[in-house]
């Protein structure tokens, strides 16, 4: 079962090296960020960079969750782990299968190619082939897509927004 994590200033790295040190591995099986792949132009060159997903937010994968919460009260100075979220908040299995489905078991979701026809958007290669469906915008300059997720905590019209990167090719009108 996975978990998200709120950690503020950009402290991930931080927080999943002193949580694979001080927890359990009855509490923790992983500590892991989401991430996507995006280029970027800058100095007359494309380059790929690597982003997270959900900034401010690490994920942890555990077995036991009342063990995993115990231990992190137990930890909590040593994690830095502030309001507003001060505990863990688990994932719903759909979500869970839905990111494991976008990011694999690296947790990084590639960059996608795909084309635009008759103003429809069909995705060629990467994570988001046969989910065009969840793309809502697209920013062909950034080579990103934003796509939503249902959140299913609350109510099904709610959603989740996350980018992850696409490369438009080609346009036809």
């Amino acid at each position: 079962m996975w978990f998200v994590l709120y950690c503020p200033n950009q402290k991930e790295t931080e927080v999943i090296r002193s949580c694979m040190r001080h927890l359990t591995a009855q509490a923790l099986t992983d500590a892991f960020v989401l991430t996507y792949d995006r280029l970027r132009r800058y100095e007359g060159a494309w380059h790929m960079e690597r982003r997270p997903i959900f900034p401010d937010c690490i994920f942890l994968e555990s077995e036991d969750g009342e063990c995993l919460v115990k231990e992190l009260d137990q930890y909590r100075k040593e994690f830095h782990i502030t309001e507003p979220c001060p505990a863990p908040v688990p994932i719903k299995k759909e979500e869970e299968e839905f990111l494991q489905g976008l990011c694999g078991r690296e947790h990084h979701s590639a960059l996608s190619k795909g084309y635009i026809r008759n103003g429809r958007t069909y995705v060629t290669e990467g994570p988001l082939v046969g989910k065009e469906g969840l793309i809502r915008k697209i920013d062909r300059h950034k080579r990103l897509a934003e796509i939503r997720m249902p959140d299913q905590s609350s109510s099904p019209n709610r959603f989740r927004k996350m980018q992850v990167g696409l490369e438009i090719v080609e346009k036809e009108p």
